[in-house]
């Protein structure tokens, strides 16, 4: 007890400077994109009558510049990837003068990123690895799914078991598919033990997608191993005035999607609703896959310097799970039903120098896997292969059920402390509950708590030095207390437009069990309550430098991370197979990531990515599955691979293409074939789109363009060629919806 409240109370401590007398002529005001976000961290110089000096921006983008004398001031800002629009001058007299500021965006923008600190700053100041899909990127993208669009950020590799719809993971950095924290609005939406089903996540109205990689323990707590993931929901931009949007297309394997919604701001009032219904067969038998979902940003000022801000997001759909067809009959009755629901409420209270949040959210997954007859055994066969045993079908007519819960809430504190430092403190709150296993059985309904509180503080030292240092404790009904600490440094070595900035970090991860691991009651794999957390080590030193007055962008990431008590089934008895789990594994992801951004001329744009990950099995989590033997690559982890998109049009016409490399990569055929690598492979997508006037566009979409035969799985045939075109209607402030 004594511990959590001087953790509590150390900010506090840190804001005993922050008050002083009001009535110090200067300057004070915000500093804002155009799109209204604020930019904390920033180093902005005054200059008149009283000299230069610089000040850093606090919560809200918000700055103070005291004792000024009288005069005229000149603000300006040496940031990468910023420049303040138009030039900032003020006339200082008595008392505060208010002077708020605008940035422009230079030709490659700089993100202003949310997830490496839990509030906005710009990418340049943290020091920590975090790729980001922009609005402007997905939207030019027209993907028809999510997964795609990750494989193009660097560190970040994907799997599915065949097309659009079945089960899918995002692997970062080398961790597994249950270690990077998934959140969508703020809201964390993993399973308990981090799993998280990327295949029916479909890219509808998200603003943006930012990967954080590296551990993000000290802020997030468990699952945030490897790194994280957070989606983010549009919201109406600043003055939008309200519109609507509309589109339907077509194509390949029966592809029916219709979309729409409403997007503006009224008064106090914002919202983006929008709804979207997909259909297709996925060319395979009992491949089809149908969904219905639906997203909405609202917000509200109450008054002063309060907001309220609700999201939404739902899915319910279906999709057939034939299996690994590429080896054997497929299973023409087997589907898996996925419901999902996820909803937060946000209320931010900024109060002179210090920012007050409140956080609430659910997140509920049911997936039922259905399976209702048994199509009867058959024997694998691939290329010449035949399987050492028969494969059966485990019929389950009442279907095996995963229903988790996750209900969360959580308090933050923002403050700037004397000049230099902001400091974030905050407490998390998280009750995990589900409904588990085959319905012809008593269902497993396992509960578990955890509270979390965590300290960060990022300052400027000097002019180009910026510093992030934290950590969390974390109170888990699994495994008890952890403590986890992370580090980040960002150096700007060169500033101007040609900037070059040298950045390092290092932090811990845990995870924590999933429900049948801690819990679980079946004689065949029961449940340890002693399971520690799985836990990580990650460090990565890495350089960012801007040419060509930063109309290019190049970055290169070195980085290490260490997967250690990683949890596995074992075999207790070999005489009745009783089996349970402890922490026995332990991995190792390095290497390589570099990206590419670059917009050589208006209307062109590049983007390049290339991922090298050594990884390596250091002690196996099985003792009798070579797949997971010592010395072994990572399961569906490419050693490379490697990205490169590009775009270009200006009024009517836009044309663009993505070409993705996977190279080959461990895997297993898990059906006795002896199969243990698959193969790689390159798919081309080509985009083209026509403004045909009044608001109305036209387009044309082509995924796997050369009819490439892959598996992103083995066994598990990826789509071939797919065409798909349709009509979109936008009316809006900006023409977008």
């Amino acid at each position: 007890m004594r511990r959590i409240l001087l953790f509590l109370l150390t900010p506090f401590v840190f804001l005993a400077p922050v008050s002083r007398a009001q009535g110090d002529a200067g300057l004070a005001g915000s500093v804002r994109t155009r799109e209204g976000s604020p930019l904390p961290h920033l180093v902005l110089t005054v200059t008149g009558p009283s000299g230069s000096r610089t000040v850093v921006t606090g919560p809200e983008g918000r700055y103070r510049a005291a004792p000024l004398s009288p005069g005229a001031y000149t603000v300006t800002l040496d940031q990468p990837g910023f420049v303040l629009e138009p030039a900032a001058r003020a006339d200082v007299g008595g008392g505060l003068t208010s002077l708020d500021l605008v940035v422009a965006h230079v030709p490659v923008r700089e993100q202003v990123v949310v997830s490496a600190t839990r509030s906005e700053a710009p990418l340049s100041t943290v020091g920590i690895a975090v790729g980001v899909l922009d609005r402007e990127r997905i939207e030019e993208r027209q993907a028809g799914a999510l997964l795609p669009l990750l494989q193009e950020l660097p560190g970040v590799a994907a799997a599915r078991t065949g097309a659009p719809g079945t089960q899918a993971s995002a692997f970062v950095r080398g961790g597994g598919g249950n270690a990077a924290r998934v959140l969508i609005d703020g809201v964390p939406v993993n399973e308990p033990g981090g799993a998280f089903n990327f295949g029916t996540a479909l890219p509808l109205e998200l603003e943006r997608v930012e990967v954080v990689r590296g551990a993000a323990s000290s802020l997030y707590g468990t699952d945030a191993l490897a790194g994280v993931i957070h989606l983010v929901t549009r919201k109406a931009t600043e003055g939008q005035t309200p519109g609507v949007h509309a589109e339907a297309e077509g194509g390949s394997f029966a592809w029916r999607r219709a979309a729409g919604g409403t997007s503006g701001q009224r008064g106090r009032f914002d919202w983006n609703l929008g709804l979207a219904r997909l259909q297709t067969d996925n060319q395979g038998p009992n491949s089809a896959f149908e969904q219905t979902g639906a997203a909405l940003s609202a917000g509200a000022a109450l008054g002063g310097r309060t907001t309220v801000r609700l999201t939404v997001r739902g899915e319910t759909g279906q999709v057939g799970t034939p299996g690994q067809t590429a080896f054997g009959r497929p299973d023409e009755d087997a589907s898996l039903e996925r419901d999902a629901f996820v909803v937060g409420v946000h209320l931010r209270h900024a109060a002179g120098r210090a920012v007050h949040g409140l956080r609430a959210g659910y997140a509920r997954i049911r997936e039922l896997s259905l399976n209702p007859l048994d199509s009867g055994p058959f024997t694998p066969s691939w290329r010449g292969r035949t399987g050492a045993f028969e494969v059966f079908d485990f019929a389950d007519p009442a279907g095996f059920q995963n229903d988790t819960r996750r209900l969360s809430a959580g308090y933050q504190l923002e403050a700037q402390a004397g000049r230099r430092h902001l400091v974030t403190a905050g407490i998390d709150v998280e009750r995990e509950t589900g409904d588990l296993g085959s319905r012809s059985d008593v269902l497993l309904q396992p509960q578990r708590t955890n509270v979390g509180l965590y300290l960060q503080d990022q300052v400027v030292l000097g002019d180009s030095v910026f510093l992030t240092a934290g950590g969390r404790l974390e109170r888990n009904d699994s495994f008890g207390t952890r403590a986890v600490p992370r580090a980040a440094i960002a150096w700007r070595a060169r500033g101007g437009e040609d900037a070059l900035t040298v950045r390092a970090s290092a932090g811990a991860g845990i995870k924590e069990p999933s429900f049948f691991e801690s819990f679980g009651v079946s004689f065949f794999a029961q449940g340890n309550p002693d399971l520690r957390p799985e836990r990580s080590r990650t460090f990565d030193l890495g350089v960012e430098q801007r040419l060509l007055r930063s109309r290019l962008r190049l970055e290169a990431t070195a980085y290490h991370h260490d997967y250690r008590d990683q949890i596995a089934f074992t075999v207790v008895d070999f005489s009745t197979f009783q089996g349970s789990f402890v922490n026995v594994g332990r991995t190792r992801g390095r290497g390589l990531e570099l990206a590419v951004d670059a917009a050589p001329a208006p209307g062109f744009r590049l983007h390049a990515a290339y991922t090298y990950v050594d990884g390596k099995v250091l002690v196996s989590t099985s003792g009798f599955d070579p797949v997971f033997a010592v010395g072994r690559g990572l399961l569906r982890r490419p050693k490379h691979q490697a990205a490169f998109s590009a775009s270009a049009g200006t009024g009517r016409l836009q044309v663009g293409a993505t070409l993705l490399a996977v190279g080959r990569r461990a895997d297993s055929d898990f059906a006795g074939l002896g199969l243990d690598e698959n193969d790689g492979y390159a798919r081309l997508d080509a985009r083209l789109r026509a403004r045909l006037g009044a608001g109305l566009e036209a387009f044309v979409v082509a995924e796997n363009l050369f009819d490439r035969e892959y598996q992103e799985a083995l066994g598990y045939p990826a789509l071939g060629r797919a065409v798909r075109a349709g009509l979109r209607f936008r009316t809006g402030a900006d023409g977008r919806p």
